[in-house]
Order: structure tokens, then C-alpha cells, then sequence
């Protein structure tokens, strides 16, 4: 038995929530971050992937987080729940900054 259209869409406006959840990718590439500085709403994923051919880390200033050492290829992601600026680095590369805004 197929239901309505409007019944359908009932569990997205029951839980919004997991509807909107929002990613932003940021880009390891030329021994630089892209974008090196995001602002995004609290609940967004920031997604740091390695496009560049040796490794990096995305590391927090204030130990937030630290994703290891990422091989070429490989991705991290954070959750940013709380507002606030959050500066971050790459520990093998220290000039490599870039900075997360919650707003």
C-alpha cells in the first residue's frame, strides 16, 4: 500500500534536525588549507581531505580536536556544536594555519 505524499514527508518535519545537518569541506592542498577560514552554524561537519601527496594533520590550537596524520586521500571530520572561533594548524607544517567560526 503506497502512502500519500503528504504523509511521506511527515518524518523530515518531525526531525528537522537530521534534514538540515550541514557539511563544509575544507581542502589540504599546495601545503595550504581551502578554504583556510569557514564560518558555519553550530551542528555543521567540517571535512578536512588530504588532496595534497605527502601527510598533514588539521589540528586545534586548544587540543579540540587532532586528526593524526592524514596519508594523501584521507579525511577527518569534526562537528562544531558551540560558538566561537576555533584556530587550527597542521602539526608536521606549523605555518599551515586556518580558523573555524561557529556563529
Amino acid at each position: 500500500m503506497r502512502l500519500p505524499a503528504r504523509l511521506a514527508i511527515l518524518p523530515l518535519l518531525l526531525f528537522p534536525v537530521c534534514a538540515l545537518a550541514a557539511t563544509v569541506q575544507v581542502q589540504i592542498m599546495g601545503m595550504n588549507f581551502h578554504p583556510d577560514t569557514v564560518t558555519v552554524a553550530p551542528g555543521t561537519t567540517v571535512t578536512w581531505t588530504n588532496d595534497d601527496s605527502f601527510g598533514h594533520t588539521t589540528t586545534s590550537d586548544t587540543t579540540l580536536w587532532d586528526s593524526g596524520l592524514l596519508a594523501p586521500g584521507k579525511s577527518y571530520s569534526h562537528i562544531f556544536d558551540t560558538p566561537g572561533n576555533y584556530p587550527y594548524h597542521c602539526a608536521v607544517h606549523t605555518f599551515m594555519t586556518g580558523t573555524v567560526t561557529v556563529k
